[in-house]
């Protein structure tokens, strides 16, 4: 294997482990299991306890986030011989320091009995850790090199670029912010203080009376919000369309609209199903992916926009060029 296959396939393997350490993760807090092991990082004072009912999916997500940590470490060592760029080696070096961190975290969680705050953190660094990683991949594709090579040749327009990046940009921090969100929502068990959906109680908002009640304020701030990133979603999924002559775009576009629907959906269904494990967890999870399409997109719209400005500063005629200074 040639090592430039051997990089873009270890990062590529790297960034889908740890989405499979969200889902696990996910699980964990979807069956209730966070307590399942009272001790860390020990599990009963052992290396490896009865895989019994919740034990199976707290200490199953210790053994995963164990061996992704290792593969997170490793692809230092990847980064490094392939010679990809500064720029990779750097993200691949604060990737490894933010796992480690949420390894932290994840035993400060266990040890003070699943305090709000830390679990919520310890969710929020997860979702770090795959955009590092999953953007540690793309700058190794091939779908990177293509995009290099015809970028320059495009010639977008300055003014739509500037409103894709931007817009790309609120949209992928907005669906952070709701992770984090969504995060304190299912730390703080307040995912069925609300318990009908697309109504609250039976209103547009809660009333008086409603608020009272353990966690509305939470779910509400939640389930409001999310319009905000549909909306921002749908902004900047349109207009990366207007940026013709790159299909990552339209690719990118489509997926995150795609995404975009199947997580409102997954939200109003756990509702309906009263937080059903399975319906729970993949709402975790493709809110996960929702944020990644909106980083990558993010990334790639900055990198068009170093491409386009190198390009055009390229093409400036010898007459047109600033005069030098006396």
């Amino acid at each position: 294997m040639k090592p430039g296959t051997f990089v873009r396939v270890a990062t590529r393997t790297v960034a889908v482990s740890v989405f499979l350490l969200l889902v696990a993760g996910a699980l964990v807090t979807s069956t209730g299991s966070g307590l399942a092991v009272p001790d860390w990082p020990l599990s009963y004072g052992k290396l490896m306890p009865p895989m019994v009912g919740g034990i199976l999916y707290e200490h199953g997500h210790r053994l995963i986030a164990a061996a992704v940590a290792t593969m997170v470490g490793l692809q230092i060592l990847v980064l490094g011989f392939g010679r990809t760029d500064r720029t990779t080696f750097r993200l691949g070096l604060a990737a490894f320091g933010a796992i480690l961190g949420q390894a932290v975290l994840g035993g400060i969680t266990v040890l003070f009995l699943l305090p709000p705050a830390v679990s919520s953190a310890h969710a929020g660094l997860a979702q770090i850790v795959f955009a590092l990683t999953a953007t540690i991949a793309l700058r190794t594709s091939r779908t990177w090199s293509r995009f290099s090579e015809q970028a320059p040749r495009t010639a977008p327009d300055p003014v739509a670029l500037s409103k894709a990046s931007r817009l790309a940009l609120l949209a992928a921090g907005a669906s952070y912010v709701q992770i984090l969100l969504g995060a304190i929502v299912r730390h703080t068990g307040a995912g069925l203080a609300i318990p009908d959906w697309p109504l609250s109680f039976g209103k547009v908002v809660p009333t008086g009376a409603d608020w009272a009640a353990s966690g509305v304020l939470a779910h509400f701030t939640h389930r409001a919000f999310a319009w905000v990133v549909v909306a921002l979603v749908v902004a900047a999924a349109l207009a990366l369309r207007k940026l013709r002559g790159i299909p990552a775009f339209g690719t990118l576009s489509t997926l995150w609209l795609v995404l975009l629907a199947a997580q409102v959906t997954l939200g109003a269904t756990s509702v309906w199903t009263a937080k059903a494990v399975a319906i729970t967890s993949a709402h975790l999870a493709v809110g996960g992916l929702l944020w990644i399409t909106g980083v990558l997109a993010t990334v790639l719209l900055a990198r068009l926009g170093t491409l386009s400005t190198a390009s055009a500063s390229s093409s400036v005629p010898a007459g047109d060029a600033a005069p030098a200074a006396a």
